[in-house]
């Protein structure tokens, strides 16, 4: 019976260890994504040269990786919203 526990107790600890470990890193990764997307849409802005005209951006891949970072950042912000809800519940 103890050792039934111990084991148990064991592998819990050991579970919420990890998915601690695997949120923080989803916590950053939603960071890194939204700085890198930040970034690009920064380098896809159009800036006007005071004449009536624009000038658009050198590179013709920051608006396809910028949009493609969506695609990372939408699932992440949700897992954080679980986060935040699984923390603010414990607290109440």
């Amino acid at each position: 019976m103890i050792s039934t526990v111990t084991t148990t107790t064991v592998t819990t600890i050991a579970s919420s260890t990890m998915a601690a470990g695997l949120g923080l890193a989803a916590v950053l990764c939603l960071i890194a994504f939204l700085i890198a997307k930040e970034l690009l849409d920064a380098g896809t802005s159009v800036e006007g040269t005071g004449e009536g005209t624009a000038v658009a951006a050198p590179y013709p891949w920051v608006r396809p990786l910028s949009r493609a970072l969506t695609v990372g950042i939408i699932p992440l912000l949700i897992g954080f919203g679980f986060i935040v809800l699984v923390r603010v519940m414990a607290v109440l």
